[in-house]
């Protein structure tokens, strides 16, 4: 082993008992045909200094052996937790509470990091000044396709220092990101526990840490992003099913109102959508209109789903009518 790859098998943030720079976590339900790539992605890393927690959301494949197997044979902890299939938002709350890494990382059962990918955050922390580092609470790179095509947009300036509700609402930079935030900060922001749902957008901690820490985002790919995976494979959450998720999207259209609405001017399309969606989310998750309404804190945002009314009374008018209409399949 060289003098610069033994220098790589442990990180500076390594300074406290029994932990490790890195909590690499994946969260996976009925994944053991691809969780494959994302553990040889693991076994590739140039810096060592990590665990992998797989959180297993009631799988009933074979996901439980592989891991059990390759922990057999990993130079690297690997901790394996099971749960009922209540969705990765769950998950996610489980492995913060059980995390030993200072940095914690997401990786999904379908996906992989390119071999640099924890080194490069590594590096680009180092660099944030010491002054500095109380305001950041992440390192967030770009994503590429497996055919090596970038995923979406790619960052004013290199590195950039930013917050993803700058980069959402002002800057509008679009497609997959990938990187790692502080442990002690994911896990001051924990997932609501939505009752009656399996969902609860991802975005919702995420644009709730940024409205005290900033990210540093580089040009540099970190994650590999299975496309066609992502259409056609199983996944973790419905995310498509209103009818099923309809809690969780409820719940984090409301916080997106109550929390980002003076983003409005800036990029007012998610707060139309988010206005236009709340009572047809209410009405699926049986809620009352009227209690829904009250829960916003803020009168703009009241406003802004009042003067929506017609919109999603026709969307609801025209859902009736098409399906009224669809074609039998009694033949």
């Amino acid at each position: 082993m060289t003098g610069e790859t033994a220098s790589l098998r442990k990180s500076p943030f390594s300074l406290v008992p029994d932990s490790c720079a890195f909590t690499i976590f994946t969260p996976t339900y009925n994944r053991a045909h691809t969780i494959g790539r994302a553990f040889d992605s693991l076994c590739a890393q140039t810096l060592r200094d990590f665990e992998w927690l797989v959180v297993d959301d009631g799988s009933t494949d074979n996901t439980s052996k592989l891991i059990a197997d390759w922990a057999k044979i990993a130079d690297f902890p690997i901790r394996y937790f099971r749960q009922e299939h209540l969705g990765k938002h769950i998950a996610q709350n489980l492995a913060v509470r059980k995390a030993q890494g200072q940095f914690f990382l997401l990786l999904a059962s379908d996906d992989a990091l390119v071999p640099k990918a924890l080194e490069t955050i590594v590096y680009h922390w180092n660099a944030i000044p010491l002054s500095e580092r109380p305001s950041f609470a992440a390192v967030n790179g770009l994503c590429c396709d497996q055919h090596g095509k970038i995923i979406g947009d790619t960052f004013p300036s290199n590195p950039f220092d930013s917050s993803l509700r700058e980069n959402r609402y002002v800057h509008r930079l679009r497609g997959e990101k990938s990187g790692a935030a502080l442990t002690e900060v994911v896990r001051r922001y924990p997932y609501p526990e939505v009752e009656g749902t399996h969902f609860v957008p991802e975005g919702l901690v995420w644009l709730d840490i940024a409205k005290s820490y900033k990210s540093r985002y580089v040009n540099e790919v970190l994650r590999v992003y299975y496309v066609d995976d992502q259409v056609t494979g199983t996944t973790l959450t419905k995310t498509k099913a209103l009818s099923e998720n309809a809690a969780g999207r409820l719940h984090y259209n409301i916080w997106l109102l109550n929390n980002d609405l003076e983003y409005f001017f800036y990029s007012p399309m998610p707060f139309l959508k988010a206005a236009v969606v709340l009572p047809i989310a209410a009405y699926a998750a049986k809620r009352s209109p009227w209690r829904v309404l009250q829960s916003l804190n803020r009168m703009p945002a009241k406003a802004l789903v009042l003067a929506t009314l017609p919109i999603w009374t026709a969307l609801y008018v025209w859902g009736l009518f098409t399906r009224d209409r669809a074609p039998s399949n009694v033949k």
